[in-house]
Protein backbone atom coordinates (compact mmCIF):
# COMPACT_ATOMS: atom_id res chain seq x y z
CA UNK A 1 0.00 0.00 0.00
CA UNK A 2 1.28 3.48 -0.88
CA UNK A 3 1.74 6.29 1.65
CA UNK A 4 -1.05 8.27 0.03
CA UNK A 5 -3.45 5.38 0.63
CA UNK A 6 -2.81 5.39 4.37
CA UNK A 7 -3.56 9.10 4.41
CA UNK A 8 -6.74 8.58 2.40
CA UNK A 9 -7.90 5.96 4.90
CA UNK A 10 -7.21 8.41 7.71
CA UNK A 11 -9.23 11.18 6.06
CA UNK A 12 -12.11 8.81 5.33
CA UNK A 13 -12.26 7.52 8.92
CA UNK A 14 -12.03 11.03 10.37
CA UNK A 15 -14.86 12.30 8.20
CA UNK A 16 -17.66 13.46 10.46
CA UNK A 17 -15.55 13.25 13.61
CA UNK A 18 -12.65 15.64 13.12
CA UNK A 19 -14.06 17.79 15.90
CA UNK A 20 -14.14 15.12 18.60
CA UNK A 21 -10.66 13.86 17.67
CA UNK A 22 -9.14 17.35 17.65
CA UNK A 23 -10.96 18.17 20.88
CA UNK A 24 -9.55 15.07 22.56
CA UNK A 25 -6.01 15.98 21.52
CA UNK A 26 -6.55 19.46 22.94
CA UNK A 27 -7.94 18.07 26.21
CA UNK A 28 -5.08 15.58 26.32
CA UNK A 29 -2.61 18.46 26.02
CA UNK A 30 -4.32 20.38 28.83
CA UNK A 31 -4.18 17.33 31.12
CA UNK A 32 -0.50 16.76 30.36
CA UNK A 33 0.34 20.42 31.00
CA UNK A 34 -1.63 20.44 34.25
CA UNK A 35 0.16 17.32 35.52
CA UNK A 36 3.51 18.67 34.33
CA UNK A 37 3.07 21.84 36.38
CA UNK A 38 3.37 19.78 39.56
CA UNK A 39 7.15 19.66 39.09
CA UNK A 40 7.26 23.43 38.51
CA UNK A 41 6.13 24.02 42.08
CA UNK A 42 9.63 23.08 43.20
CA UNK A 43 12.43 25.61 42.89
CA UNK A 44 15.31 23.17 43.10
CA UNK A 45 16.49 22.41 39.56
CA UNK A 46 17.67 18.83 40.11
CA UNK A 47 14.63 17.77 42.17
CA UNK A 48 12.33 19.47 39.68
CA UNK A 49 13.96 17.54 36.83
CA UNK A 50 13.62 14.23 38.68
CA UNK A 51 9.95 14.86 39.50
CA UNK A 52 9.26 15.85 35.89
CA UNK A 53 10.92 12.65 34.66
CA UNK A 54 8.92 10.48 37.09
CA UNK A 55 5.64 12.14 36.14
CA UNK A 56 6.42 11.55 32.48
CA UNK A 57 7.41 7.92 32.97
CA UNK A 58 4.57 6.90 35.31
CA UNK A 59 1.61 9.13 34.42
CA UNK A 60 1.91 11.41 31.40
CA UNK A 61 2.90 8.57 29.06
CA UNK A 62 -0.57 7.02 29.55
CA UNK A 63 -2.28 9.94 27.82
CA UNK A 64 0.04 9.68 24.83
CA UNK A 65 -0.60 5.96 24.52
CA UNK A 66 -4.33 6.62 24.85
CA UNK A 67 -4.20 8.72 21.68
CA UNK A 68 -2.71 5.68 19.87
CA UNK A 69 -5.73 3.69 21.07
CA UNK A 70 -8.16 6.36 19.88
CA UNK A 71 -6.54 6.51 16.43
CA UNK A 72 -6.64 2.73 16.04
CA UNK A 73 -10.26 2.65 17.20
CA UNK A 74 -11.18 5.32 14.63
CA UNK A 75 -9.31 3.57 11.80
CA UNK A 76 -11.36 0.46 12.46
CA UNK A 77 -14.62 2.35 12.10
CA UNK A 78 -15.24 3.43 15.68
CA UNK A 79 -16.13 6.87 16.97
CA UNK A 80 -13.76 8.53 19.42
CA UNK A 81 -15.00 9.04 22.98
CA UNK A 82 -13.63 11.28 25.74
CA UNK A 83 -13.50 8.37 28.16
CA UNK A 84 -10.85 6.71 25.98
CA UNK A 85 -8.31 9.26 27.24
CA UNK A 86 -8.01 7.15 30.40
CA UNK A 87 -7.97 3.71 28.76
CA UNK A 88 -4.35 2.97 29.72
CA UNK A 89 -5.20 3.28 33.42
CA UNK A 90 -7.32 0.14 33.17
CA UNK A 91 -5.86 -2.70 35.24
CA UNK A 92 -5.17 -4.95 32.25
CA UNK A 93 -3.18 -2.23 30.48
CA UNK A 94 -1.42 0.04 32.97
CA UNK A 95 1.49 -2.10 34.24
CA UNK A 96 2.34 -3.68 30.85
CA UNK A 97 2.13 -0.28 29.14
CA UNK A 98 4.28 1.21 31.89
CA UNK A 99 6.91 -1.47 31.22
CA UNK A 100 6.84 -0.70 27.49
CA UNK A 101 7.21 3.01 28.26
CA UNK A 102 10.13 2.46 30.65
CA UNK A 103 11.94 0.25 28.13
CA UNK A 104 11.30 2.87 25.43
CA UNK A 105 12.61 5.67 27.65
CA UNK A 106 15.78 3.76 28.56
CA UNK A 107 16.44 2.77 24.94
CA UNK A 108 15.98 6.34 23.68
CA UNK A 109 18.26 7.80 26.35
CA UNK A 110 20.99 5.21 25.71
CA UNK A 111 20.75 5.62 21.93
CA UNK A 112 20.80 9.38 22.37
CA UNK A 113 23.89 9.11 24.56
CA UNK A 114 25.70 7.05 21.92
CA UNK A 115 24.69 9.36 19.06
CA UNK A 116 25.70 12.47 21.00
CA UNK A 117 29.17 11.15 21.93
CA UNK A 118 30.93 13.62 19.52
CA UNK A 119 28.92 16.51 20.98
CA UNK A 120 29.58 15.32 24.53
CA UNK A 121 33.31 15.10 23.89
CA UNK A 122 33.37 18.65 22.61
CA UNK A 123 30.71 20.33 24.70
CA UNK A 124 30.40 18.18 27.80
CA UNK A 125 27.58 16.21 29.35
CA UNK A 126 25.64 19.40 30.08
CA UNK A 127 24.80 19.76 26.39
CA UNK A 128 23.50 16.20 26.16
CA UNK A 129 21.32 16.53 29.25
CA UNK A 130 19.99 19.89 28.11
CA UNK A 131 18.87 18.73 24.67
CA UNK A 132 18.06 15.04 25.17
CA UNK A 133 16.91 14.73 28.77
CA UNK A 134 15.88 18.34 29.23
CA UNK A 135 17.84 19.34 32.32
CA UNK A 136 21.36 20.19 33.33
CA UNK A 137 22.30 23.31 31.38
CA UNK A 138 20.55 26.56 30.70
CA UNK A 139 20.65 28.54 27.49
CA UNK A 140 23.20 31.02 28.88
CA UNK A 141 25.66 28.17 29.38
CA UNK A 142 25.05 26.78 25.91
CA UNK A 143 25.21 29.97 23.86
CA UNK A 144 29.03 30.27 23.89
CA UNK A 145 29.29 26.70 22.55
CA UNK A 146 26.57 27.06 19.95
CA UNK A 147 28.13 30.32 18.81
CA UNK A 148 31.11 28.53 17.28
CA UNK A 149 30.59 27.42 13.67
CA UNK A 150 32.28 24.05 14.14
CA UNK A 151 30.23 23.09 17.15
CA UNK A 152 27.02 24.35 15.57
CA UNK A 153 27.55 22.16 12.48
CA UNK A 154 28.49 19.17 14.61
CA UNK A 155 25.40 19.63 16.76
CA UNK A 156 23.05 20.07 13.79
CA UNK A 157 24.38 16.94 12.06
CA UNK A 158 24.18 14.92 15.28
CA UNK A 159 20.71 16.19 16.06
CA UNK A 160 19.48 15.24 12.55
CA UNK A 161 20.78 11.69 13.06
CA UNK A 162 19.20 11.64 16.51
CA UNK A 163 15.79 12.62 15.07
CA UNK A 164 16.03 9.94 12.38
CA UNK A 165 16.98 7.18 14.82
CA UNK A 166 14.41 8.19 17.45
CA UNK A 167 11.76 8.23 14.72
CA UNK A 168 12.58 4.60 14.02
CA UNK A 169 12.56 3.74 17.73
CA UNK A 170 9.26 5.53 18.27
CA UNK A 171 7.76 3.51 15.40
CA UNK A 172 8.86 0.26 17.02
CA UNK A 173 7.36 1.11 20.41
CA UNK A 174 4.22 2.59 18.84
CA UNK A 175 3.66 -0.80 17.19
CA UNK A 176 4.31 -2.51 20.54
CA UNK A 177 1.61 -0.36 22.17
CA UNK A 178 -0.85 -1.13 19.37
CA UNK A 179 -0.16 -4.84 19.80
CA UNK A 180 -0.75 -4.67 23.54
CA UNK A 181 -4.13 -3.06 22.91
CA UNK A 182 -4.98 -5.74 20.35
CA UNK A 183 -3.58 -8.68 22.34
CA UNK A 184 -3.75 -7.93 26.10
CA UNK A 185 -2.53 -11.43 26.83
CA UNK A 186 0.90 -10.71 25.32
CA UNK A 187 3.70 -9.80 27.73
CA UNK A 188 5.34 -6.39 27.17
CA UNK A 189 8.59 -7.83 25.84
CA UNK A 190 6.64 -10.12 23.50
CA UNK A 191 4.86 -7.05 22.14
CA UNK A 192 8.20 -5.35 21.50
CA UNK A 193 9.64 -8.44 19.80
CA UNK A 194 6.59 -8.95 17.59
CA UNK A 195 6.51 -5.23 16.82
CA UNK A 196 10.07 -5.55 15.55
CA UNK A 197 9.09 -8.50 13.35
CA UNK A 198 6.22 -6.49 11.89
CA UNK A 199 8.03 -3.23 11.19
CA UNK A 200 11.63 -4.27 10.44
CA UNK A 201 11.07 -4.32 6.68
CA UNK A 202 8.87 -1.19 6.71
CA UNK A 203 11.23 1.38 8.21
CA UNK A 204 11.68 3.33 5.00
CA UNK A 205 7.96 3.64 4.36
CA UNK A 206 7.28 4.50 8.00
CA UNK A 207 9.83 7.33 7.95
CA UNK A 208 8.45 8.65 4.65
CA UNK A 209 4.97 8.62 6.15
CA UNK A 210 6.19 10.79 9.04
CA UNK A 211 7.98 13.14 6.67
CA UNK A 212 4.83 13.52 4.58
CA UNK A 213 3.22 15.42 7.46
CA UNK A 214 5.91 18.07 7.78
CA UNK A 215 3.92 20.44 5.59
CA UNK A 216 0.85 19.93 7.75
CA UNK A 217 2.83 20.70 10.90
CA UNK A 218 4.29 23.86 9.38
CA UNK A 219 0.87 25.11 8.24
CA UNK A 220 -0.59 24.16 11.62
CA UNK A 221 2.08 26.14 13.43
CA UNK A 222 1.42 29.16 11.22
CA UNK A 223 -2.30 28.98 12.02
CA UNK A 224 -1.69 30.17 15.58
CA UNK A 225 -0.60 26.62 16.54
CA UNK A 226 -4.27 25.55 16.71
CA UNK A 227 -3.90 23.95 13.29
CA UNK A 228 -1.36 21.54 14.81
CA UNK A 229 -4.23 19.74 16.52
CA UNK A 230 -5.67 18.80 13.13
CA UNK A 231 -2.24 17.76 11.87
CA UNK A 232 -1.67 15.51 14.90
CA UNK A 233 -5.12 13.90 14.56
CA UNK A 234 -4.45 13.24 10.88
CA UNK A 235 -0.95 11.84 11.49
CA UNK A 236 -2.06 9.64 14.40
CA UNK A 237 -4.85 8.10 12.34
CA UNK A 238 -2.61 7.53 9.31
CA UNK A 239 -0.03 5.81 11.56
CA UNK A 240 -2.78 3.59 12.96
CA UNK A 241 -3.79 2.69 9.39
CA UNK A 242 -0.13 1.86 8.67
CA UNK A 243 -0.05 -0.52 11.64
CA UNK A 244 -3.41 -2.06 10.78
CA UNK A 245 -2.23 -2.91 7.29
CA UNK A 246 1.01 -4.41 8.64
CA UNK A 247 -1.01 -6.51 11.08
CA UNK A 248 -3.19 -7.87 8.28
CA UNK A 249 -0.14 -8.79 6.22
CA UNK A 250 1.76 -10.39 9.08
CA UNK A 251 -1.00 -11.81 11.25
CA UNK A 252 0.80 -15.15 11.29
CA UNK A 253 3.55 -13.60 13.42
CA UNK A 254 1.21 -12.97 16.33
Amino acid sequence: MRIGEYKEIAKERLRGQWGINVGMIFLNSLLVMAIGRVSEMLNQGFVQGVIALLLNVFIIFAFGFAMYYVALFVVRGGRADIGQLFVVFQQKYYVPMLVINIVSTIVQYLVGLVIFIPVILQGGLAVYFAFVIGSGANSAQLLPLLGTAGFALLFLATFAIFLLVTSIISGLFRFAVYLKFDYPELAPMECIKKAWDMIKDRWGQFILLQLSFIGWYIVGALLLVVGLLWAVAYANTANAAFYDEALKEKAELI
